[in-house]
């Protein structure tokens, strides 16, 4: 199947969006209808994988075309390319590790025709090195940053956002803005960073009482168009 590779069109001006955490058909489905151009399934250490693995290609057998598959996690590389990467197909992967230049590389001969996000910390402590050294070490080997205000993803925090732009002035590959953001802060957020693109998981979920994190399909289709009439707004079109 060839990859979907539309979020990363060089003609278009408009701001990527990418929802996170999904776990349903039913929720996966629309969202793809309402215009995000990505979105993020987790599969993490803690994790069963091999129930991870199953969930996902019975939600992907029924996907539009049009969605493009990201898988964000933090497995080792023998686990991932053997249990994740070798028994699905993905568009992206959102890499957590801090593996070095040479590990990226192997990892991208192995997993062919796939973008590769490289999650970095608006905390510049949480990162191996400081944020000019980052950039510069997987400038390279990436394809995007993800910027997140917390290496663990998730927290609902909203990052600096003066630091945030000053990592976007200098990066060399494009830098999707995640942390904290929602329906009310987006539009302010895209004008002060300008990233190529966003991130959300919290901002378009609700916490049941007792249970689990579930996307609010309300919540991700005002997301959508807070970006969209934003980018209207400011020519980015």
């Amino acid at each position: 199947m060839a990859r979907n590779h539309s979020l990363w069109n060089a003609g278009s001006r408009r701001t990527r969006v990418k929802l996170c955490e999904f776990e349903s058909l039913d929720a996966a489905y629309p969202a793809t209808l309402a215009g995000a151009d990505a979105l993020g399934f987790h599969i993490f250490k803690h994790h069963d994988v091999d129930y991870k693995v199953q969930l996902f290609a019975t939600i992907f057998a029924h996907l539009p075309a049009a969605a493009n598959r990201t898988l964000l996690t933090d497995l080792d590389r023998d686990v991932l390319e053997q249990k994740v990467m070798a028994k699905l197909e993905w568009d992206s992967v959102q890499l957590y590790p801090d593996w070095t230049p040479a590990e990226v590389r192997a990892f991208r001969q192995t997993i062919g025709d796939v973008k590769i996000l490289k999650v970095m910390s608006a905390q510049s402590t949480e990162n191996v090195v400081d944020d000019r050294a980052f950039l510069d070490r997987y400038k390279d080997v990436a394809d995007a940053i993800l910027l997140d205000s917390f290496r663990a993803g998730g927290t609902g925090k909203l990052a600096d956002l003066d630091h945030c732009r000053d990592v976007v002035a200098l990066s060399p590959l494009p830098v999707f803005l995640a942390g904290g953001l929602t329906v009310d802060n987006v539009g302010a957020a895209i004008e002060h960073v300008k990233p190529f693109g966003v991130d959300v998981e919290t901002g378009v979920s609700d916490r049941i009482p007792g249970g689990p994190l579930i996307k609010n399909l309300d919540k991700c289709t005002r997301f959508l168009n807070a970006v969209r009439v934003n980018d209207v707004k400011n020519g980015r079109v």
